[in-house]
């Protein structure tokens, strides 16, 4: 019997099974590019297999029972991609986690891993020889067995799969960016539930031709832009985030060069790319027919900055598309409508603030906030508006976002007391912040960044926004905190930013021009300004600011002979 007749037997929709269905139909059929250094590997269905059925085997050897987990920590390139689906197809339960990277401080980023490999208790890390030197330390604390590619045994077979449609099919980990990594727990039944139905929204069929620079420890990178179009059979070519952070300008590169349809990636990429295009670059983007904006909040006037500078390279406006989406409930939760650029509302910031209404307002006096539509659900998941207590919002009233539907994850892994917080019902209560209008999504905010300055509600991004070009601040470099200050009574706003400047005088103007922007911007006034060196405040491996993280060294005793 065939691997696939075993799975046409048992009736199993999981990875494995879609895997066979396009190994047995198109195994030739470019499946994935990726380029890795100055090597680009073209991988085919074929070669696909080939390529895991080594990491299968290594994990059959290593006498892992079904649901064990795997580490997978590699840079970037087709390995990454065989290590995965190898385990996966072993009936282990992968987890992709970043490697180092200078741009985020070693300690922090040691000290994440070694608590996520203490919860996940891994056998097997899946890595490269020189991680493997540098992860001696917490893999002799934890007993997990080190695998590099040369240590792979030499087959080309895969072993028959024993793996069902609920079975968890890998760990999807947070970046961090508001506590310590949580480990998602997918289905492979959710994993093909998202899957079919994002497919079916952005109508995606094996014409489409997806590029990417996005990590695959990220949710987007993993599912957007990886398994999406895998088990879609749509190619995709990628390449190095590291790469893409050097010369943003490759994406446009990649585009020109592969007539690629989708991408994806978060706001701050668009506006990265505004800022580092030159006026005289050109490429023809024509090809694209959804840009999507996902991850963070998108924002209307970076869409609009972008859609102005592209579209004489011949980007259509009615690509610019938003989504909003998180690891627990796969990926897309909402999509905008493809072909028709999604809609901005004008509202009144006061009501917003005083009352947790989204007003729309056309007066030119009033103190206002534009929002953009991340669109409607995709099929079968549902979205509600909920308070505090659990009920149910009317349109236009701010509440915490709440989703249901086939996609949600399992829970958090080994971690039930954080799965009971927010999965509760049925649905998941995603702690950000927003409205529905018609049946669309609007995203106002998060509501661990909500801050009480004057006993008035203000969110935390829409502070740090309002400083994104201040003069003397690394861009995107800025955090915005609140403190009990006794002699007020109240909580009182700090700002933190980092600078390259160290002449006192300097420091000194940039204080000011911190304090006056904040003041022009939102009327608010910082009751502490602390400027740091590039790299202080800690990143999280999606490359946000981890707030969380860095309140605590902020708050930490070791602090008063840093502060400015």
């Amino acid at each position: 019997m065939s691997l696939l007749s075993f799975w046409k037997k048992y009736e199993q929709d999981t990875v494995p099974q879609r895997i066979l269905e396009r190994l047995e139909h198109t195994p030739d059929r470019l499946c994935a590019r990726v380029h890795s250094g100055n090597t680009t590997h073209s991988i085919s269905y074929r070669r696909l297999a080939e390529g895991a059925a080594p990491y299968a085997v290594a994990c059959a050897k290593a006498k892992l029972s079904a649901g064990d987990r795997v580490v997978v920590m590699q840079e970037q390139g087709p390995d990454l991609l065989y290590a995965f689906f190898g385990a996966i197809f072993a009936g282990a339960v992968p987890a992709i986690l970043a490697p180092p990277s200078p741009r985020q401080d070693p300690s922090h980023f040691w000290r994440g891993h070694r608590e996520v490999m203490e919860r996940i208790r891994a056998q097997l890390l899946f890595t490269t020889p020189k991680l493997k030197i540098d992860l001696q330390s917490i893999l002799a604390d934890h007993d997990i067995v080190a695998v590099t590619p040369e240590d792979l045994p030499s087959t080309s077979k895969l072993p028959t799969p024993d793996t069902h449609s609920q079975d968890v099919a890998f760990l999807q980990h947070s970046s961090g960016t508001t506590g310590t990594k949580k480990g998602v727990m997918i289905s492979h039944a959710a994993l093909l539930h998202q899957v079919d139905a994002y497919a079916t929204r952005l109508c995606l069929d094996e014409k489409d031709h997806m590029v990417s620079w996005l990590p695959l420890y990220h949710d987007m990178g993993l599912i957007a832009c990886c398994l999406l179009p895998i088990l879609r059979g749509v190619p995709v070519t990628m390449i190095s985030p590291f790469e893409w952070t050097m010369r943003p300008s490759s994406l446009l590169d990649l585009i020109e060069r592969t007539k690629a349809t989708l991408v994806w990636q978060p706001n701050f990429a668009f506006q990265h790319l505004i800022n580092c295009v030159r006026p005289d670059d050109n490429w023809d983007l024509s090809s694209v027919r959804a840009f999507i904006d996902c991850s963070e909040r998108c924002r209307p006037e970076t869409l609009d900055q972008f859609a102005s500078k592209f579209a004489p390279m011949g980007l259509k406006k009615g690509a610019l598309q938003t989504c909003y989406a998180m690891a627990e409930t796969v990926f897309a939760v909402t999509q905008s409508e493809p072909g028709i650029a999604p809609r901005t509302e004008t509202i009144d910031a006061q009501a917003l603030i005083d009352d947790g209404v989204a007003r729309p307002t056309l007066d030119v006096h009033a103190a206002t906030k534009s929002v953009l539509s991340c669109g409607t659900p995709i099929d079968d998941l549902s979205v509600l508006i909920m308070d505090d207590e659990g009920n149910r919002l009317p349109d236009r009233r701010i509440g915490e976002i709440c989703v249901s539907g086939p996609c949600l994850a399992r829970g958090y892994d080994r971690q039930p007391e954080k799965s009971c917080l927010v999965f509760r019902e049925g649905w998941y209560h995603t702690r950000d912040l927003g409205y529905l209008s018609n049946g669309e999504l609007f995203v106002t905010g998060r509501v661990d960044d909500l801050l009480i300055l004057n006993g008035r509600n203000h969110y935390a991004h829409d502070l740090e926004f309002a400083l994104r070009d201040t003069s003397g601040i690394i861009p995107g470099r800025v955090i915005a905190l609140s403190e009990y200050r006794s002699d007020l009574g109240s909580d009182a706003l700090i700002v933190l930013a980092e600078t390259r400047e160290s002449d006192p005088a300097a420091l000194q103007k940039i204080k000011k021009n911190i304090r006056d922007r904040m003041l022009d911007e939102t009327g608010l006034i910082p009751a502490a300004i602390h400027l740091f060196p590039p790299m202080w405040l800690i990143k999280s491996t999606s490359g946000k600011i981890s707030r969380e993280a860095t309140n605590e060294k902020f708050r930490s005793p070791a602090l008063e002979d840093e502060l400015t």
